[in-house]
Parts: structure tokens; C-alpha cells; sequence
């Protein structure tokens, strides 16, 4: 499939049929921004729009071939209702605006810009480019991805495609992945030749019509395996809190078999008061430009809960502030201590299960789990 996709896609000229169809995914107000002059604005636009042509350039073309047996639907295909977002959700769920996630106790695991069948009944899926910067952390993401895809499918190797609409292929990144017989690179025309045909037509609201192809089969059909991520969670958590206690170096905590790969982050607990006094004396906390003192962490927020990113194994302190529904995601400072980097939004799975996690680690435990992920 890969080799049959490699062909078909790197001789597709721009289309204004094919243009005019991938409008049909973007959200009301968005076929005008297109062409916008605030450039962020018809940046952003102009990756969902060229995302969507993508999707139907491949549901134009699958029907010249036997390779790719099915699509998998996204966007305007998608249901139009998604499952609401709740603790103890495993497997493959449609987001909002019909993008295709993976979803381990409610938390977003992944998600993945196309997923296809081929005529194997493989699985495999693709990432969408449209800027050089949209390379940071891919190779990452796609190993993750493989591992995820594989266990929930049974694949000992899971195909990979990435198509861009800017040339990437001469970039380290670009030429590693070719490198492996089982990904593809496929560079497209600039977004910008591609929608010049659409700058002559009164860009109207397109309704989100569901397209009718035999081609087309629902994420929430695919034959998953079961995947109860919160078990795999608390194996790695009790794993995690024994070398910290054995006092193990994080290169021997990262080779225990029993963390197993899908876990990409340890929620360890919410700190009890006498630890997050510890952390703000013996560490420190800075939100912005503000240092906060203990009175300051009391007064202002509610929960302090410890996590631990992996493979990296990075401690994270997520700080909720009172009257909000979001948490502060503290990562580590290079001069010590934790710094602000982004907000967690309530509407995100992943607030859900943050919300759940009472009070449990003492100070002692803080230090050891902080000291593990520091190496000392």
C-alpha cells in the first residue's frame, strides 16, 4: 500500500474539485480566513484545510486500487455527536471536530491525522505537515504511535505515511523515517499553489455533509484489543515508587520490563500539606514572573498533584488554581525548582483524571520520586 500511495500522491495536481471538497470540513467562518491577512490566522486555517484535501485526495484515488481497502472516517464523516469525555474511556474515540483519538482512562493518548486498512486488514496511519516546525517531537510521537497501534491491533510492525506541503525530505528527521522500509514520505504541492484555485470563488459556507463511500468505515467499528490503560498505569506507578525507594538510577528504573511503553505519563499523587511546603522551601514554584510562597500556594491553589513524564521520566507538578477549571502544568527549571509552562484545560480528559486524584504523598515520598528523576 505504502509503495502504491508513494506513486499515486507525489503526480497529484492541484484541483479546484478536490479543493472545493476539503472545505466541507472546516467549521463555519473558516473558508474566508483561508486567505486572511493575519497570517496566524490563515496558517492555522490553511493546516486543517490541507489536512482535509489529504483525506480527499485518498478517498478520490482509493477507488483505482485494492491497497487501501478502507478509510477511516474523520472530520464531516465523522459522527456528529461524540462520546463525552469520561474516566475509564480505552481505545479509539472521535474529538469534536471528528478528529480520530486514542483515549486511555479518558486521557488523549494520541491522536492521529489518518488511519487506512489495507488489503491485508493492517492498520496503518498518517501525520500532515504544512511547516518545517511541525517536525518537533514527530519521531517521538510516530515511535509512540507504532507501539500504541501495534498492541491495539496485534501488529508486530504498523505502516507509517507522512505528507507535507513543504519540502522536508533532505531534513535528518524526514531521511531516518525513510530509512525504515515501513514508512513513506509524500511531499505535496505548496498550500498555496493548492488553494489558488479557490481564490476566483465566493468562498461560502459549505455545509458538513457526510460523504457516501464504500471505502468509508467508523473508528468505533475497528476490532480493537480490550486496553485497560489505568492498569497499565498503576503497574508502572508501584514500579516507579519501588526505585525510588530502592533508590535505583533512572536508567535502571526506564529498563524495568514492567513499565510498559504505552504509559507515557505517572500520576503519582496529590501532595499532603507538609510536602507542599517542602516543595515550595527545598524547590521553589514560579507561575510567570511570580515566585509563590507557601501562603501564596494555600491561598491561591487548591491541589498540588506530582507526575512523572516518560521515557523522559521529568517530574511535573500540576498546580489548580481556585475558582478555575484547569490546571498548571510546573515543569522543571534548569537553575531548580518548577517554572509555568501551559495551562490544562477542563475540557481535556486528562483534567478529569487530575480532579480524581486525592492527597496521598508525604514528603518523604516527594524527595525520593524527585530524586530518582534528578539521577542523584
Amino acid at each position: 500500500m505504502l509503495n502504491w500511495i508513494e506513486d499515486n500522491c507525489a503526480k497529484f495536481e492541484p484541483s479546484r474539485a478536490l479543493a472545493i471538497r476539503a472545505l466541507r470540513h472546516l467549521k463555519k467562518g473558516d473558508n474566508q480566513k483561508l486567505f486572511s491577512e493575519d497570517i496566524m490566522e490563515m496558517r492555522t486555517v490553511e493546516g486543517y484545510w490541507y489536512e482535509a484535501l489529504i483525506y480527499e485526495l485518498l478517498l478520490d484515488i482509493a477507488a483505482d486500487t485494492g491497497s487501501i481497502k478502507k478509510i477511516v472516517k474523520k472530520g464531516a464523516d465523522a459522527p456528529r455527536r461524540p462520546v463525552r469525555l469520561a474516566l475509564g474511556q480505552n481505545g479509539i474515540y472521535y474529538a469534536e471536530k471528528g478528529d480520530i483519538r486514542v483515549r486511555g482512562n479518558g486521557q488523549d493518548l494520541a491522536e492521529v491525522d489518518l488511519l487506512l486498512i489495507d488489503d491485508n486488514n493492517k492498520v496503518s496511519f498518517a501525520e500532515i505537515v504544512t511547516s518545517p516546525a511541525d517536525l518537533k517531537d514527530l519521531e517521538a510521537e510516530i515511535k509512540y504511535k507504532k507501539k500504541l497501534f501495534g498492541y491495539l491491533f496485534r501488529q508486530e510492525t504498523v505502516e507509517f505515511i507522512l505528507f507535507s506541503s513543504v519540502d522536508i525530505s533532505n531534513t535528518q528527521v524526514v531521511k531516518r523515517l525513510c530509512r525504515e522500509k515501513e514508512n513513506a514520505y509524500v511531499g505535496t504541492h505548496s498550500c498555496e499553489d493548492l488553494k489558488a484555485s479557490l481564490r476566483s470563488i465566493r468562498l461560502a459556507p459549505f455545509p458538513r455533509k457526510a460523504a457516501n463511500n464504500p471505502k468509508l468505515i467508523s473508528a468505533l467499528s475497528l476490532r480493537a484489543r480490550p486496553f485497560d490503560y489505568r492498569y497499565f498505569h498503576d503497574i508502572a506507578l508501584s514500579r516507579l515508587n519501588l526505585a525510588a525507594s530502592r533508590q535505583n538510577t533512572p536508567q535502571e528504573t526506564l529498563a524495568d520490563p514492567d513499565i510498559s511503553p504505552l504509559v507515557k505519563k505517572i500520576i503519582c499523587g496529590a501532595l499532603i500539606p507538609s510536602a507542599q511546603k517542602a516543595l515550595i522551601q527545598d524547590y521553589g514554584l514560579r507561575v510567570k514572573s511570580s515566585i509563590l510562597d507557601y501562603h501564596d500556594l494555600i491561598q491561591n491553589y487548591s491541589k498540588a498533584v506530582l507526575a512523572v513524564d516518560l521515557p523522559e521520566l521529568s517530574p511535573v507538578i500540576y498546580l489548580r488554581p481556585k475558582k478555575k477549571r484547569m490546571y498548571y502544568k510546573m515543569v522543571p527549571e534548569k537553575s531548580g525548582g518548577f517554572k509555568f509552562e501551559r495551562l490544562t484545560p477542563g475540557r481535556v480528559g486528562f483534567y478529569l483524571w487530575l480532579e480524581s486524584t486525592k492527597p496521598s504523598i508525604e514528603t518523604g515520598r516527594m524527595k525520593e520520586i524527585l530524586s530518582l528523576c534528578n539521577g542523584e
